[in-house]
């Protein structure tokens, strides 16, 4: 059993690195969009292509961190990932033309590489192996504050000091508090750790069993990140699109981070009831069932909708990592993780320019789209729950054979 002032400490610090860290990158454009690209004389919809290359670039760098954690701990990876957050954000913070916008943004997707959930993950398993979910779970809690604590402190700062030292004063925060955290982080032996390009050369030849596992989480988690990222970024402007009023919009949407927030403490009830199936089947079911309810009840359903988007959302990351876990176990859990995700990171980064254009069109067709893609992910959970049972079988008649021979 992992040390429990151990598991509560790497939680804390991992934690409070996540809230500086998704606060200053996925947060930030939906405060200072607009002013960045007024001062730099440029449309928001190019602003918002420089973010989308951030994420491409955290997705493409992620089996090859993960590698690194899983081999030197994340005590030798995180605190670049601070550094690489806090030189991104003052090159944003000095930007005076579109080619420093692009540059600053690419920076932070090193950084976001290296210090958001899947970094976090790795660095946890990588402590306390398969007893890891109570770790990460704590993590994604101190997570779910994030947007809570950064859109009005951004908002406040922007407003009193300006866009640029709102922006440097998020850089100051990784050098003053998420590097010392990460620095903070004990040490690991190195550990030898062997490449995975060997499964993703058999999956390219169609000799997979255990890769095949890999391929169904990859395209699992795809079909949740679109929904995640489509639906987080345009919930307003879906909402009104949906027949709310403004002021009705805003206020079912204010329920979103709440709802997160809840669902990610429920994680936390002791005893195995929150095992990471059941975790897994509530989190993309939720959605789909709000989608329902628009359906049958229309405007009237839209803040229940949103609550369970938001409860499926809040589930989300924790699933991304416990999951695997379940069923690849702690060896190369990082860069596994890094290929699993890789998929959903570039559809996330694509997938809210796509989902405006549909909901432009015809809003129905919109979340028509998103309810058939959390329909999939829940066959595709299905699938794996079906694996899964036959494993826990197989090993429970060989731990009796085993026995008998004993």
């Amino acid at each position: 059993m992992p040390d429990l002032n151990k598991g509560l400490s790497i939680t804390i610090r991992l934690g409070v690195a996540q809230i500086i860290g998704w606060g200053s990158s996925f947060y930030l454009p939906a405060i200072l969009a607009a002013p960045i690209s007024l001062s730099l004389g440029i449309s928001t919809q190019e602003f918002f292509w420089a973010f989308t290359l951030s994420l491409l670039v955290s997705g493409l760098l992620g089996p090859q961190v993960g590698k690194a954690i899983d081999r030197l701990g994340g005590r030798a990876v995180l605190p670049y990932g601070s550094l690489a957050f806090a030189l991104g954000l003052t090159l944003l913070s000095v930007s005076t033309n579109q080619m420093m916008l692009v540059t600053a943004w690419l920076l932070i997707g090193v950084g976001g590489s290296m210090g958001n959930y899947d970094s976090a993950f790795a660095t946890a398993v990588n402590f306390f192996g398969n007893k890891s979910n109570k770790v990460i779970a704590g993590i994604t809690v101190f997570a779910g504050f994030s947007s809570t604590i950064s859109w009005p402190l951004t908002s406040f700062l922007e407003q009193t000091i300006g866009w640029q030292q709102a922006v440097f004063f998020w850089a100051l925060l990784h050098l003053v508090i998420g590097l010392p955290l990460n620095l903070s982080i004990p040490k690991v032996p190195r550990r030898e750790v062997s490449d995975m390009t060997g499964p993703i050369k058999k999956i390219i030849k169609n000799k997979f069993r255990f890769d095949m596992l890999i391929v169904i989480f990859a395209l699992m988690f795809a079909l949740e990140g679109f929904i995640v990222s489509s639906v987080n970024t345009t919930l307003p402007f879906l909402l009104t699109e949906l027949g709310a009023s403004t002021g009705v919009a805003l206020l079912a949407a204010s329920i979103l981070g709440p709802s997160q927030v809840l669902a990610r403490i429920l994680i936390l009830i002791p005893g195995k009831i929150m095992t990471p199936m059941r975790v897994a089947a509530l989190s993309i079911a939720a959605h789909p069932i709000g989608v329902l309810l628009i359906w049958l009840f229309g405007v009237n359903a839209l803040i229940p909708f949103v609550i369970l988007h938001g409860i499926g959302v809040g589930l989300n990351p924790f699933i991304r990592g416990s999951l695997p876990l379940l069923f690849f176990g702690a060896d190369r859990f990082g860069q596994r993780q890094g290929y699993i995700m890789m998929l959903s990171k570039i559809v996330s980064a694509l997938s809210p320019t796509l989902f405006t254009l549909i909901v432009l069109a015809n809003v129905q067709n919109a979340i028509g789209a998103t309810f058939a893609m959390g329909v999939a992910a829940m066959g595709l959970l299905v699938w794996l729950s079906a694996i899964h049972r036959v494993r826990t079988k197989a090993a429970l008649v060989a731990s009796a054979a085993s026995s008998l021979e004993g």
